[in-house]
């Protein structure tokens, strides 16, 4: 079987790439971080694409909405407020611990909404180069019925990295 050579219009080293050997380069990184083991993955993957092309990091984290049927019950809306806050403070720890040491200029956008116009949204408004999601494999049903982050951002014609 013949083995296919890589175009001659593609740097072979992707370090390359990244730093701009044949373009702009990255400058700026957009990663979604739901708090969850594969959207860390994707933030330690964009600390090191930061580290070797000196980007700037954007880390956005879209607040969960609650169930509907939870509204029902007394003190839900309280609950839910508390568990929301401490995700975001779990997620902007594990992120320092991610980004600080890695030398990387980061911050933290944290918002409401669907995580895919979100995530698309903030990209645009800093201009990013490359957006990093993690992948779940959401299941089934899930991706029959609305589709993964990382599908409907491929949508959207925007670089996009997945990481598992």
């Amino acid at each position: 079987m013949a083995r296919r050579s890589v175009p001659r219009s593609m740097p072979t080293d992707p370090a390359l790439w990244l730093t701009g050997g044949g373009g702009k380069g990255i400058r700026h990184l957009v990663v979604g971080v739901d708090g969850s083991s594969p959207s860390l993955n994707a933030a330690c993957m964009a600390a090191q694409i930061a580290q070797v092309t000196g980007a700037k990091v954007t880390v956005v984290h879209v607040r969960p909405r609650g169930p509907a049927v939870g509204m029902l019950m007394p003190g839900w809306g309280c609950m839910l407020e508390q568990w929301r806050e401490d995700l975001e403070f779990e997620v902007g720890m594990e992120v320092a611990r991610m980004l600080d040491p890695a030398g990387v200029s980061w911050n933290l956008w944290i918002g409401g909404g669907d995580p895919a116009t979100r995530l698309a949204e903030v990209a645009a408004d800093v201009d990013a180069d490359l957006i990093v999601v993690g992948t779940h494999g959401g299941g089934l049903l899930r991706c029959i019925l609305r589709g993964s982050v990382a599908t409907r951002l491929l949508r959207r014609h925007h670089p996009l990295l997945v990481v598992h």
